[in-house]
């Protein structure tokens, strides 16, 4: 029995011989180091709440995705492929920042929030409260009823009015 190389078998990117870029369409596209080019990929992280920045998989786009590569940790980059990354893991997991709730109404089955966020006014409805995910008992991650996210990373550091109506909730 041979054994398991793991940095072949995770496929572990060699980060200074790898180029990320955008296409003229936009695409994340990332260079190998045997010079093969893949295009479009996306950027997909293991562990998008605890540890954003270890263990990025990128992987083809489309209908059947296959593993490229994986970045162990972002930092390894040099600071342009670093740059082109960030700015696709921003893209991909947008999660605007709740700073304030204005209000929290029932209607037809449904919770109407208007909040405040770190990316302007929103208006988004919850189908139920498991829509509301706590971490580390004030961290609050909100998913809407169109697939949204958003996030409270302290609900006991907001205004007391934020937080009441949150309470009501969770």
């Amino acid at each position: 029995m041979q054994p398991i190389n793991i940095a072949e078998e995770l496929k572990l990117a060699d980060v200074e011989k790898i180029q990320l870029t955008f296409d003229s369409f936009g695409n994340l596209s990332i260079q190998m180091p045997d010079g093969i080019v893949h295009c479009p990929v996306v950027p997909i992280r293991s562990f998008p709440l605890s540890d954003v920045n270890s263990y990025i998989t990128i992987q083809t786009d489309g209908r059947s995705p296959q593993e490229v590569c994986l970045i162990e940790d972002v930092e390894q980059l040099n600071e342009k492929n670093r740059k082109v990354l960030e700015k696709a893991l921003d893209k991909a997991y947008f999660m605007p920042i709740i700073t304030r709730l204005l209000s929290i109404n029932r209607r037809f089955g449904v919770t109407e929030w208007k909040v405040e966020t770190n990316r302007g006014p929103v208006t988004f409805d919850l189908s139920s409260r498991s829509a509301i995910t706590q971490f580390e008992e004030r961290r609050l991650l909100i998913k809407d009823i169109d697939g949204n996210r958003y996030e409270i990373p302290n609900y006991f550091k907001l205004d007391k009015i934020s937080i009441t109506l949150i309470e009501t909730q969770v």
